[in-house]
């Protein structure tokens, strides 16, 4: 072996200011106790009666139907502090063209914001449909005359009666609202310009709603609960009896059976979407690139997701238990109990999930970016893995039994699991692994992007230190080099093993799949190649910026040549001054990656900490 040590001068990494992992599930307003006080000050120490539906307002803020209070709160979202928006506290109807503030609601169960920024909402037991005029700041009835029925289709909406609506949706250019008028069995439409409203779909029977159907007056709903609005003219719909879900396509005039057998239950296991059992879902939405819709799954207490991305489309869990009870928040979702939810609400920014627990009486937040599960993996020992996803990519953090000062981590590039040991020393010590799968980028536009968008997330999420060190295994060395070279001012330091650092050198002229894949990612053509750019073009960025690089490499690499890859970073280095270590295994090929015995990487990251 050859150990060459060229130490110009080490970096420590900044030290995270929180000292525990943040929960990817929280109450963000509510103390557990069913109440109605706390506005002016903390959200977390506010009574709530009964959360129901909620979403995200054109301001950020977070706003929800405090049912059983008969009012709507905010929860801000630059202090956190609580405050109702409208109703007194008391039940009633009354304060139409007033202050609302001054306003009593009766039961408010679901609310929609519509693109002018007026605020909608459905009232249950005064079986009305109403709004917040944002400009005048005063309250006014669209739908319903208050009194318990069905009449009024083609004519005046406020003449109209309503049996109990429970959820409301307004299309995507503001033209129309859709209301599950629930104790009729119908969709109610109506028409925001002409105040005019129809029934659009439901017969009016409990029948079962067939696989395929017309939206029309004359085919069965079975409890139509919850409607949202997906991509385009389409629209979801919930059936709460029916324990269903139908996908609403309004440029064909058709429903399509999405998702549940038909029979209630529950299973905590991914199914196939029209395999699955639903049991009661109350509240729907969907992510903001639509390929996902979220149920409140009241009766399993629990939040489901079909996931469309998935041919055929799947039903799995999101968060909760599938038993009733109260928490905890946990950086595990499915570890965190809760009570017959009601309402599930998307921020359409960055996909945070927030959730009406009723009987919880809070209001919690799912962030978007940890969908999914820990579990423990064999290739990380028994160290607990976080599995998720960033803008559909896996991603993977291990966690250390006691994170060690300042939170350092390692990024596993490419190859999760594989050859370990280095990973596992660091997580001895104290050191997060974490990881999100570039596969077949080869370092390319696509891969810088994806990092760029987890690195702050993982940080944020796990308040882990501002500079991870970069590990490079076999073709993750393009990506970890890259990277680092675009932003110096975010690496500790760079650990690459039998690392590719030329795509003339790999792919090209060994792997013929692999080489029209890395021509891809890059948006090259074989007549254009030669005009690629790669780390070995830009090394001095690396030695400017006083970035260390550890190096192990086998001397008869026959994959991945050592001589035309860190052979030649490792050459650049000594001759500029760089701040290198390099072990080079004299005979080996190119696996097994890393050494037998970690230590020597293991201690050159654990000096990268050291002032």
């Amino acid at each position: 072996m050859k150990f060459i040590f060229s130490i110009i001068s080490l970096f420590f990494a900044a030290e995270a200011t929180g000292q525990s992992h943040k929960p990817a599930i929280s109450t963000v307003a509510g103390g557990g106790v069913a109440g109605y006080s706390g506005d002016g000050g903390p959200a977390l120490a506010a009574r709530l009666d009964n959360p129901f539906g909620v979403v995200v307002a054109p301001d950020g803020d977070i706003v929800f139907c405090d049912t059983n209070n008969h009012v709507i709160r905010s929860i801000s979202r630059k202090d956190g502090k609580i405050r109702t928006l409208v109703g007194t506290g008391k039940a009633g109807y009354s304060g139409d063209g007033g202050d609302p503030l001054e306003a009593q609601l009766n039961e408010p169960y679901e609310i929609r914001y519509h693109p002018s920024g007026d605020l909608y909402w459905v009232e249950r037991l005064s079986h009305t449909v109403r709004k917040l005029d944002a400009r005048a700041n005063t309250i006014e009835t669209v739908a319903g005359n208050g009194e318990q029925g069905f009449s009024g289709d083609r004519g005046a909406g406020v003449e109209a009666t309503l049996n109990q609506p429970h959820s409301i949706v307004i299309s995507r250019d503001g033209s129309f609202l859709l209301i599950c008028d629930i104790r009729n069995q119908r969709i109610r439409k109506l028409d925001l310009g002409r105040g005019v409203i129809d029934t659009w779909c439901g017969d009016g029977s409990k029948k079962e709603t067939p696989a395929i159907a017309n939206i029309s007056s004359d085919t069965p709903l079975k409890g139509p609960r919850a409607l949202c609005r997906g991509a385009g003219n389409t629209f979801y719909l919930a059936l709460r009896e029916g324990n269903q879900v139908f996908r609403i396509d309004q440029d064909v005039g058709k429903l399509y059976h999405l998702a549940g057998s038909g029979v209630k239950g529950f299973h905590a296991q991914a199914r196939p979407a029209l395999e699955s059992e639903l049991s009661g879902p109350k509240g729907i939405d969907c992510s903001p690139d639509f390929s996902r819709i979220y149920l409140a799954d009241t009766e399993s207490h629990t939040v489901r997701a079909i996931d469309l991305r998935q041919t055929p489309p799947i039903v799995s869990l999101i968060a909760g238990t599938g038993k009733k009870g109260d928490g905890p928040d946990t950086l595990d979702p499915l570890g965190c109990a809760m009570a017959r939810l009601h309402g599930v609400g998307v921020d359409p920014v960055n996909g945070d999930l927030y959730i009406g627990d009723s009987e919880t009486h809070k209001v919690r937040k799912v962030t978007q970016y940890f969908e999914g599960k820990a579990e423990a993996t064999k290739t990380l020992g028994d160290f607990k893995t976080f599995v998720f996803e960033v803008n559909g990519r896996k991603c993977r953090v291990a966690l250390p039994d006691e994170a060690a000062p300042g939170r350092p981590w390692i990024w596993r590039c490419r190859f999760w699991g594989a050859f370990p040991s280095v990973d596992l020393g660091l997580l001895k010590r104290g050191w997060h692994v974490a990881f999100i799968d570039v596969s077949n980028e080869f370092g390319g536009p696509k891969a810088m992007e994806a990092f760029d968008a987890f690195y702050p997330m993982v940080r944020e999420r796990f308040s882990l230190a501002e500079k991870p060190v970069m590990e490079g295994f076999s073709r993750g060395g393009l990506p970890a080099a890259l990277w680092s070279i675009n932003n110096p001012e975010k690496v500790l330091g760079i650990y690459l093993d039998a690392a590719v650092m030329d795509i003339y050198s790999w792919p090209r002229g060994r792997s013929d799949q692999n080489w029209q894949r890395c021509l891809k990612a890059w948006g090259l053509s074989e007549g254009n190649s030669d005009s690629w750019e790669g780390p070995l073009d830009q090394l001095q960025i690396l030695i400017d910026r006083k970035i260390p690089v550890m190096i192990v490499a086998g001397g008869d690499d026959k994959v991945v040549p050592y001589v035309e890859n860190t052979g030649k970073l490792e050459s650049f280095f000594l001759e500029n001054g760089g701040n290198l270590t390099a072990v080079v295994k004299a005979g080996a090929g190119h696996h097994p990656h890393s050494l037998h015995d970690p230590s020597t990487v293991v201690e050159w990251a654990e000096t990268l900490l050291r002032p």
